[in-house]
């Protein structure tokens, strides 16, 4: 499959078009432009010496998408963003997408809206790194391209332009008044898109106005409607029933008897899997002493989301004692797509103030709110004592409590994401004497994102166990069972009806809300100047100089049970906040050696405080010594400072970890935080090169090849939790003082994982396109060709896991990401007269699943299979020139399943889409 689709890739190779912004000047008839990637005006988009995409207005239409999140995920330059609501391995960020270049991280990637930057997400991913939240950005409607720079860029940028710069251009020259209604549906499920969205622009030679708005209801998709997973890929061992640690002699005869025989070989009535926890040697082959709830089977045959997972029963006089682990199926109970709203208004205002003076201003705001279902309730990241005295303990000693206080019978519960953002930005261009074209611009942005999520408090459950539970209970007065005073009964009586029950009132008093208020700013002033200096062979030089001020802010406000660690899950976090002040200078020079040699050379330094600084210089050459061929190449340095995040902040996420003394995937909290003895972050730097050709042997042709490399060093990740649990059980000092142990148990309650620069992360490969026109006797017009990426290589140098291999891996223990080596989209566009097709097919390559290995050895690792959907649409406009457009189209017409993966979820949400088919339909009204 591999060689037949680089056979295809490499016969259809593309023009690396460049993304034209054009000029205020053009309007006016001046044919110059302003590309993305420089400051200096060119004659021509063609000029650009860097890899450039552009999606234009109604490239975005033809996918048929009403997000772009999918859009940019679709990009086959694009690896691992995080835009499905995975609430497995992305806590917080639910509501949000983002994009990812070339794997490098999703904060490795320069967002910009009209040349600007917008304010990071105050949401961070799991592991630190706060993005550009693109469902944020102004209406879809209000774009009309979206430019992409594929190489390095912060020679001209700054920071984060590691992987490349995505710039966002609005319709500025846009006359009329748009109104756009749209619906989506799945096939097969009950969820569906409902869509309003409408541009206004008018305005004359002096003055324009854009006005836009959307707004988006999205109903969910849960894993009740639509599995990807099998039961074994959810299992929890804590369940509702659970299973008791119990790790002395149990007082109860019967259950003493089966407990020596199992668990106590040496016969001192103390277990020997916890022995070395006191001081005593240890047991060889020695089990965690853990029985299943008496009543695990039982309540097995009433509900199949509890699977008695047992080692072995013991016959008894009271019947089976059964060993092992009550388990719980939580598959079910989570959502694909979450219930969502979205709501956003964009207002842009262009004016001449005078003769070479012009004015602009933006307002953008954007409110989104996402609901997201998790399981009942999640289980104890601790095992609490349940004492002897409790009156529904059967085993007649304290034993520790593995579970979760709602299981067999519950329904799921909500997390509540709120983000709301505010962008203003504005701009002054003008001229002096016709010779110095400058501009002067600043923004302000902010992100506010809250969550909610509910959980177990501690304080709350250790009284409840004890009898002294309930909101009208007074601990220091009450007697335990008596009056307004309860008991929590954590054993599976309560569900049997033959112990206490667990009354809703108790419900409602052992849960709490986690909360948080995070707040994210961006203040920006910037300048820049550029002129010609003078003549070479090939035209004038050119020559631009500027400078940027950025402050940047970031604070996190928990509720006060989170900055006590008062929550079983969860466990808490503290507060943290801080601000950082950024100066940034930058030069550029254009030199057109002769007619067909161009170069461009820049170099920027820019200033972080406290001795944190980078300069990153970047040359581009470009020779074109026809029309139909050209040979363009770059080279240059990039760097990322430390997002705010991983410099201050501190917080505990949820890790399904394994960990090697019991054998069996389970989440764990792991705490990220900076390293406490560590020495403090430093940039992450990174050698860029691009490598390009493109060639149109005809008027119908268009093609192109670039090879890319990126060699990025000290790249700043949250160590892998995974890799420090494998490591402490090897002996590592360090890993193990980094793992959090019950001291009673041995089992595992926490990992920390400390944000560091790890060592390098290397990768190349090749990016390829081709299309073709052709002359359709019938009239209108025919285009195909295709697009295809391959990652050639995508070494890393992990701090615990060692040197990596990633390419076509899952990278689930290192600091990677998913990594498919071949992404290919494939299209094919019609249109004649009123009337347009268009088809895309999609093909994401198989790749290894190193979280499930089958044997030893590098190749007994579980393959991910390869994934190929197709999209198709149907456009039509009706008679006359402001009549409205229809489309109709599916998304995944084919009802392609993403392949199954082995983890919680059943598919790799940093790939795949778990959407299957959807049907949409589109009308737009032009005014």
């Amino acid at each position: 499959m591999r060689s037949a689709l680089l056979c295809l890739a490499l016969a259809q190779i593309v023009a690396g078009a460049g993304l034209a912004r054009t000029a205020a000047a053009q309007s006016q008839g001046i044919e110059e432009v302003v590309v993305t990637g420089t400051y200096i005006r060119r004659q021509s988009q063609l000029d650009a010496p860097s890899p450039l995409v552009n999606l234009t207005h109604d490239d975005l239409a033809a996918t048929g998408y009403n997000d772009i999140g999918r859009v940019i995920e679709r990009l086959t330059i694009n690896t691992g963003s995080q835009n499905n609501a995975d609430a497995f391995t992305q806590n917080t960020t639910t509501g949000t997408s983002n994009i990812n270049l070339r794997g490098l991280g999703v904060a490795s990637t320069l967002v910009l809206v009209n040349g600007r930057r917008q304010t990071q997400s105050a949401a961070a991913t799991d592991t630190g790194e706060n993005f550009v939240d693109t469902s944020s950005l102004p209406p879809l409607i209000a774009f009309e391209n979206i430019e992409i720079l594929k190489d390095g860029a912060t020679a001209l940028y700054g920071s984060e332009a590691v992987a490349g710069v995505v710039n966002f251009i609005t319709r500025r020259n846009f006359h009329g008044f748009d109104l756009q209604l749209g619906a989506q549906d799945s096939a097969k499920y009950s969820q569906d898109d409902n869509e309003i969205s409408g541009l206004y622009g008018a305005g004359n030679d002096t003055t324009h106005v854009l006005v836009a708005f959307n707004h988006l209801r999205r109903d969910p998709l849960t894993t009740a409607e639509r599995r990807l997973s099998v039961p074994a890929d959810d299992l929890s061992q804590a369940g509702m029933p659970g299973s008791f640690l119990i790790p002395t002699r149990p007082g109860n005869p019967v259950y003493a008897a089966v407990w020596s025989a199992a668990y106590d070989s040496n016969h001192n009535n103390i277990a020997d899997f916890v022995e070395p926890s006191l001081g005593l040697p240890a047991v060889p082959g020695a089990q965690p002493p853990v029985f299943a709830d008496q009543n695990c089977t039982t309540i097995a045959a009433q509900d199949p989301k509890v699977v008695p997972a047992i080692a072995r029963s013991v016959p008894t006089p009271l019947g089976n004692v059964p060993l092992g682990l009550c388990q719980f199926d939580f598959g079910t109970f989570y959502s694909l797509v979450p219930k969502e709203r979205r709501d956003s208004a964009y207002f842009e205002l262009t004016h001449k103030l005078r003769d070479g003076l012009d004015g602009r201003f933006e307002i953008h705001v954007a409110d989104n709110e996402a609901r997201r279902d998790n399981s009942p309730s999640f289980p104890f990241a601790a095992f609490p004592t349940v004492l002897a005295s409790h009156p529904d303990n059967p085993y007649g000693t304290d034993v520790r409590f593995i579970g979760r206080i709602i299981g067999a019978g519950g329904t799921p519960i909500e997390s509540v994401h709120d983000s709301k953002t505010t962008r203003f930005a504005g701009s002054l261009t003008g001229n002096v004497n016709d010779v110095w074209i400058w501009e002067l611009g600043a923004q302000f942005s902010e992100n506010d994102f809250s969550v909610a999520v509910p959980d177990v408090l501690v304080d709350h459950f250790n009284l409840a166990i004890q009898g002294l539970g309930g909101a009208g209970c007074n601990p220091a007065t009450g007697t335990p069972g008596v009056g307004p005073c309860a008991y929590f009964n954590p054993f599976g009586t309560s569900l049997t009806g033959t112990g206490t029950p667990n009354t809703p009132a108790m419900f409602d008093y052992l849960l709490g809300f986690e909360r948080f208020d995070a707040v994210s700013q961006l203040t920006s002033v910037e300048g820049f100047a550029s002129r010609q200096l003078g003549e070479l062979v090939g035209g004038p030089v050119g020559i631009a100089v500027g400078a940027q001020y950025r402050r940047e802010a970031l604070s996190y406000d928990y509720d006060d049970n989170a900055n006590r660690d008062n929550y079983l899950f969860l466990t808490g976090n503290p507060d943290f906040g801080n601000s950082r002040n950024v100066g940034a200078a930058f030069v550029e020079l254009n030199l057109p050696f002769s007619d067909s040699v161009n170069l461009q050379a820049a170099a920027r330094y820019e200033h972080y405080g406290h001795g944190v600084s980078s300069t990153d210089p970047k040359l581009s050459l470009l020779w074109r010594p026809s029309l139909k061929f050209s040979l363009r190449a770059s080279a240059g340095t990039s760097f990322r400072a430390p997002s705010l995040f991983q410099a201050f902040g501190t917080r505990t996420t949820l890790n399904e970890l394994i960990d090697p003394g019991v054998g069996t995937a389970q989440f764990f909290p792991v705490r990220n935080k900076p390293n406490p003895n560590g020495a403090p972050l430093t940039p992450e730097q990174a050698n860029v090169l691009n490598v390009g050709v493109s060639f149109a042997p005809s008027e119908r042709w268009d093609l192109s090849l670039d090879y890319w490399s990126f060699d990025y060093r000290d790249v700043i990740i949250a160590q892998n939790p995974q890799a420090i649990l494998n490591a402490a059980v090897l002996g590592d000092a360090q890993a193990r003082s980094q793992v959090v142990r019950d001291a009673g148990s041995g089992l595992l309650l926490r990992v920390d994982a400390y944000y560091g620069n790890a060592s390098s992360l290397s990768t190349d490969g090749f990016d390829l396109r081709a299309a073709h026109n052709f002359t359709l006797r019938s009239g209108g017009s025919l285009r195909v060709g295709a697009d295809a990426t391959y990652i050639a290589s995508y070494e890393l140098e992990d701090p615990q896991a060692g040197r990596i291999d990633g390419a076509g891996k899952r990278n689930f223990a290192n600091f990677g990401t998913s990594t498919p080596q071949w992404r290919a989209n494939a299209f094919v566009n019609w249109q004649h007269d009123r009337h347009a097709v268009n088809a895309f097919v999609h093909y994401i390559d198989s790749y290894t699943d190193d979280e499930v290995k089958l044997g030893q050895g590098p190749s007994f690792y579980r393959k991910i299979g390869s994934n190929v959907t197709v999209d198709a649409q149907y456009a039509l406009r009706l008679r006359s020139e402001k009549a409205p457009t229809l489309a109709f189209g599916a998304i995944n017409l084919l009802d392609e399943a993403p392949p199954h993966v082995q983890t919680n979820g059943g598919f790799d949400s940093k790939v795949h889409d778990p959407r299957g088919r959807m049907y949409y339909a589109r009308v737009d009204f032009h005014f």
